[in-house]
């Protein structure tokens, strides 16, 4: 797996979102102005490619001093299953040990949570309403 690092105004956010629509909007039903918000512009987006192209996603962004938050993490469906979801996230937490991250935040869909506990994060807060989706937000402190 290949992951490229790019900021919002590099072309190849465009496949990031092309991903994000198929994910989220075409198979999980949210609405295309719920998956491309602001946040996207101020976001630095990784995606992950094989030889017949873009197979994950997700975006990152500063939270707060020290705290990153990632968001809009998906692979595509057909792929799903192979622990691509899991390089993705291991790339992530990578790239935010690289970037000095002291600790890495997500809003996880609900019944999604054991996926990233298997990968050391743990839950903390209420759930809360994003989109008409329950998610319960989860950390961890590198």
């Amino acid at each position: 797996m290949e992951y490229q690092w790019f900021p919002f105004s590099d072309k190849r956010v465009e496949q990031a979102h092309a991903l994000r629509r198929e994910v989220f909007v075409d198979e999980q039903g949210f609405s295309l102005e719920d998956d491309l918000d602001e946040q996207d512009k101020t976001s630095l987006h990784v995606l992950g490619l094989l030889p017949q192209g873009p197979v994950c996603c997700a975006r990152v962004f500063w939270q707060e001093p020290g705290v990153l938050h990632v968001g809009r993490v998906c692979v595509k469906r057909s792929l799903r299953g192979q622990r691509l979801g899991s390089g993705l996230m291991q790339e992530i937490l990578r790239k935010a040990r690289e970037m000095g991250a002291q600790r890495v935040e997500l809003g996880a869909q609900c019944g999604k949570e054991g996926f990233y506990e298997t990968l050391g994060f743990h839950p903390f807060g209420e759930r809360f309403l994003d989109a008409g989706a329950w998610h319960i937000s989860m950390g961890l402190d590198l």
